[in-house]
C-alpha cells in the first residue's frame, strides 16, 4: 500500500515528536484504507496462541476517574477487590479514561503511576484484570471521526499496551480496546483492525477484546469483520430490554424515563395492559405528551413478550454470526446487568438468571455491571461508592449470577 507523506503544515500540527512510532501512524492513517488493505495486512500478521486469559465470570467496577489523582469517590482499595473475590468473581474490569492518562498525545510517564496502582491491587489480591479504554463520549466522538486524531490516538494505544505488557504477564491482564464504539464518519471496520494491529504489536501474547460498533450492540458486532487472530474476544453491551433493565435511570433522556418503575419482566401484553394504569400514574401528567409516548413504549414492550426464550434469541443471533465465520470466535459480554432502584427485585433477578443462562448456553463469559456504583451487587442499605466494610452483598443476586 502506498501513502504520500503528509504535508509540512499537517505534520507541525500533528506535533508528534517525529517518533519512528509516530511516523508510522501518519503513513497508515492519513489516507482512506481499502478492504482489500485491511485483509492483506490480516494475513501477514502471524496470529498469536490461542486464547491466553479465560474471562468467564467477572464484575466491572465503574469508577471513571476525570483527573489523575482522581477524584476520591472514584478511587478504590484492596479490601474493595477482597469482597469482589470472596464473593466469588473470577476477574474485575477497570474502566480507563485516556484523556487524562495523555501528554502531548502520549502516555504520560508520571500518570501511569496511577494506572499501575489500580491493576497491581487487583492482581496481587489473585484476579486478573480487564483494563478497558473507556473515553468520555465528546472525546470518543471527536478520536474515531477523524483520522488525525485517530492517529494521536493510536500512538497512546502502542504506548500504553507496551506499558501493560511489561508490568503484568498475559495471565493477568487483558485489554479491551475501546467501550461501546460509535462511529458517523469514519467505518468501524476500518478503524478496529488497525487498532488491533497496533495494540498486538505492543503486547504480542495478551488477550484482546474487540467489540461491534452502535455502541457496542449486538447488531454492532453482527456487522464486524473478525481479525486473524485466535487470541481475541469479540465483545457487545446487553440491556436489552431497556425499558425494563434502564427504567428509572435519571441519567438517561427523554426526562420522563427517570420516572419509570415497576414495569414488569417477564413482559406480555396481557400483563402490560393490566397494569397500564398504574405504570403511567407515575409518569408526570405534564407535559401532556408524555404519558401517551410512555404508554405506547409499554405496550411495544409487552408486545414483544420479553422472557427467557426472548433473552436466548437475542443471543442466537451472535451464534449464528460466529458460525458464518467459522464458529471458532470467543465472544464475551463486556457488560450486563440491571438498574435496581424502581425494579421489583424478584423481576430482576429472574432476568439477571435468564440473561446468564443464555450466555452459558453458549459459551459467553461476562463482566457484570457492576460492584457498587449506580448499580450494584450490594443490598438496597448500601452507600454507593462507599468502602467495602459497609457494603452488604446481595446473597439473592449472587446465587443467580452462579
Amino acid at each position: 500500500m502506498w501513502i504520500s507523506l503528509p504535508s509540512a503544515t499537517l505534520w507541525q500540527h500533528m506535533n508528534m515528536h517525529s517518533s519512528s512510532l509516530a511516523i508510522v501512524m501518519l503513513f497508515w492513517i492519513l489516507a482512506p484504507v481499502s478492504a482489500e488493505d485491511l485483509a492483506q495486512n490480516a494475513r501477514v500478521m502471524a496470529p498469536p496462541s490461542p486464547l491466553a486469559l479465560e474471562l468467564k465470570r467477572g464484575i466491572c467496577i465503574d469508577r471513571q476517574f476525570r483527573s489523575i489523582p482522581p477524584e476520591p469517590v472514584m478511587r478504590f482499595t484492596r479490601e474493595d477487590i477482597r469482597l469482589i473475590k470472596s464473593m466469588g468473581f473470577e476477574f474485575v474490569k477497570l474502566i480507563v479514561n485516556p484523556e487524562p492518562l495523555m501528554s502531548d498525545h502520549r502516555l504520560d510517564a508520571q500518570k501511569r503511576e496511577y494506572l499501575q496502582h489500580i491493576v497491581t491491587q487487583v492482581v496481587e489480591e489473585g484476579l486478573p484484570a480487564v483494563i478497558c479504554i473507556h473515553p468520555e463520549w465528546e472525546f470518543k466522538k471527536k478520536i474515531l471521526g477523524d483520522r488525525a486524531e485517530f492517529a494521536r490516538f493510536l500512538v497512546f494505544l502502542q504506548d500504553l499496551g507496551e506499558f501493560l505488557a511489561a508490568h503484568w504477564p498475559r495471565n493477568q491482564l487483558a485489554l479491551q480496546l475501546m467501550t461501546e464504539p460509535v462511529t458517523d464518519t469514519i467505518p468501524w471496520n476500518e478503524l478496529q483492525p488497525q487498532m488491533w494491529q497496533v495494540a498486538r504489536r505492543a503486547m504480542p501474547g495478551h488477550t484482546l477484546i474487540l467489540a461491534g460498533d452502535q455502541v457496542g450492540k449486538i447488531e454492532g458486532l453482527l456487522t464486524t469483520e473478525p481479525v486473524n487472530d485466535e487470541n481475541v474476544m469479540y465483545s457487545f453491551t446487553f440491556y436489552d430490554p431497556f425499558l425494563f433493565t434502564l427504567q428509572g435511570a435519571p441519567w438517561l433522556t427523554p426526562a420522563w424515563w427517570s420516572h419509570l418503575s415497576l414495569v414488569p419482566y417477564p413482559s406480555s401484553p396481557e400483563l402490560i395492559e393490566a397494569q397500564l394504569p398504574n405504570l403511567l400514574s407515575r409518569i408526570p401528567a405534564e407535559p401532556a405528551e408524555w404519558r401517551t409516548t410512555v404508554a405506547q413504549h409499554l405496550k411495544d414492550y409487552g408486545a414483544q413478550r420479553w422472557n427467557a426464550q426472548t433473552v436466548a434469541a437475542r443471543i442466537q443471533l451472535l451464534e449464528a454470526w460466529n458460525k458464518s465465520h467459522g464458529g471458532r470466535l470467543r465472544i464475551w459480554c463486556a457488560e450486563f446487568g440491571c438498574y435496581q432502584r424502581t425494579v421489583h427485585a424478584e423481576d430482576r433477578y429472574r432476568y439477571l438468571q435468564d440473561v446468564r443462562t443464555a450466555f452459558e448456553t453458549y459459551g459467553i463469559g461476562w463482566a457484570y455491571w457492576s460492584y457498587n456504583e449506580t448499580l450494584t451487587v450490594m443490598t438496597p442499605d448500601r452507600t454507593p461508592f462507599g468502602p467495602a466494610d459497609r457494603q452488604t452483598p446481595d446473597q439473592q443476586l449472587l446465587r443467580v449470577l452462579k
